[in-house]
């Protein structure tokens, strides 16, 4: 007798090993080069079996896109700093956010390579994180944890070109925790050593 279970398993395993191959394609080729056909070799499937799955080329990059961003959205959401916080905790806090967002672009390479540094994904990607890392931080500034006469648009588009610059560098686990108190540092203190005394 058929057993329906080990079908939907099956069908749930060739559904993200076609997700998996799709993104290395689209990471390699690019999307536009990219065709269903170079997805299908890549996976060893038919072309009939991909579009089981997806109705086009199109369709599988949008839910790699659609995955990622919502991924990425929920971590973001994570970072917000709530309630008061020791002066002294601020720089680790804030490389901390750093961290975790390096750790999550390092995570996945050819989906980050697709979602956050490759066209079109990323213009849509690197817009939204901006406007997300804007939200956490007027919320902040709400709260007297940040200067308020930055806009806090600008201040999430500040950060995300300071990630679109540094994730692109080959990172282990410790130098993202470098690079992350690297960049708290510059976010909350700056690079100027103040004015010289005369």
């Amino acid at each position: 007798m058929h057993d329906p279970g080990s079908c939907l398993t099956k069908g749930a395993k060739t559904h993200a090993k076609l997700r998996r191959h799709a993104a290395a394609e689209f990471a390699r080729l690019g999307y536009h080069n990219t065709k269903v056909s170079d997805i299908v070799k890549a996976a060893g499937v038919s072309q009939p079996t991909f579009y089981c799955y997806f109705e086009s080329k199109e369709m599988a990059y949008e839910d790699l896109m659609s995955e990622f961003r919502s991924r990425f959205e929920a971590l973001t959401r994570t970072l917000l700093i709530e309630g008061e916080i020791p002066t002294s905790q601020m720089i680790d806090r804030v490389a901390l956010s750093f961290q975790k967002i390096f750790d999550f672009l390092a995570e996945d390479p050819e989906l980050t390579q697709i979602g956050f540094f490759q066209p079109p994904g990323c213009t849509i990607t690197k817009t939204n994180l901006a406007n997300w890392i804007a939200r956490n931080i007027a919320n902040e500034q709400q709260a007297g944890l940040f200067r308020q006469d930055i806009s806090a648009l600008q201040l999430g588009q500040c950060v995300v070109g300071m990630l679109d610059q540094l994730a692109r560098l080959p990172a282990d686990a410790q130098k993202r925790r470098d690079l992350s108190v690297d960049c708290a540092h510059m976010l909350c203190e700056g690079i100027w050593l103040g004015p010289h005394q005369g």
